[in-house]
């Protein structure tokens, strides 16, 4: 619930601010939010464990967070919602090859290529006459980013299964290291001009030029939407496993797209509204499979 309300407070920011910077602000304050919480040191004995939050934090860390935030200037927040369940499938389908959860019978992989139609309606809206990469590019950059985070998911478990660590610990951990490659990226990025490359506004410049209310939405967002939702998040993956936290996740759309009406009075089209529903039909295939 919490991660579906993100798409559209975001989506504010976002009219002013910079999705690098963003992502630089977001990170911090996650980071910051949890530090009372865990009450632990930031030592890590184990060198395994290092190396799968270090990969954690580039990937569902950095990659995605730009991409989502990226992807959001281009696409109303009902539609980047519904592209959200790519990250439930893309998790299953990463965990059957690489990390032992598979779908059971002809049930479970008939209902991954369900959502896969469904993904690929809710994309192009079977618009195929132009490239799909041409014709909405900020629907391929969420659903990269949801790939990110799928893959994220799945280390995210094993490191959960294995190692002693707190999940809230490794949220915390995540959030310090993404938010010191984002802000050094924010810092020294560039943007292409019209005639020339010319540098991008030095990041406390940018931060002053953000308004009070902005401000509030991104604490919220980063308080309620990241920090809240991927320390939960990590929990359910370590209590209840990979699929059935899936399962679960799989309801964001719902809030998501509830919360665009209300915020910003989006619609999505009878396409979007199909393809939502294919989508939710192979997810819950999936889900039969493991029962």
């Amino acid at each position: 619930m919490l991660f579906g309300f993100t798409f559209s407070m975001a989506k504010q920011p976002l009219e002013n601010v910079d999705p690098i910077v963003l992502s630089a602000i977001v990170y911090p304050i996650s980071f910051a939010a949890l530090v009372p919480i865990t009450k632990s040191s930031f030592k890590i004995e184990n060198k395994e464990d290092f190396l799968d939050i270090l990969v954690i934090s580039i990937l569902g860390g950095v990659f995605a967070p730009i991409l989502l935030f990226y992807g959001l200037e281009h696409i109303d927040a009902s539609e980047a919602v519904i592209l959200t369940n790519a990250q439930i499938i893309f998790t299953v389908l990463l965990s059957s090859l690489f990390f032992g959860e598979k779908p059971n019978g002809i049930i479970g992989y008939s209902g991954i290529i369900i959502v896969f139609v469904g993904l690929f309606v809710a994309t192009t809206e079977l618009d195929t006459s132009r490239s799909l990469f041409k014709y909405e590019p900020g629907k391929i950059m969420i659903v990269g980013a949801m790939l990110f985070w799928a893959i994220d998911n799945n280390i995210s478990r094993r490191l959960t299964k294995r190692s002693t660590i707190w999940p809230a610990k490794i949220a915390m951990l995540k959030f310090l290291i993404g938010g010191i490659i984002l802000f050094g990226i924010a810092t020294i990025a560039v943007e292409e001009s019209s005639s020339s490359f010319r540098p991008r506004l030095q990041i406390i410049d940018s931060l002053l030029l953000i308004k009070p209310s902005e401000w509030l939405i991104i604490i919220a967002v980063s308080l309620f939407g990241f920090a809240g939702a991927l320390s939960l998040l990590l929990e359910s993956l370590k209590r209840i496993g990979t699929i059935r936290t899936m399962m679960i996740f799989s309801l964001t759309p719902i809030f998501g797209i509830v919360a665009a009406n209300i915020v910003h009075a989006e619609s999505i089209s009878i396409l979007e509204a199909i393809a939502t529903g294919i989508i939710i039909i192979g997810i819950f295939m999936v889900s039969k499979s493991y029962t």
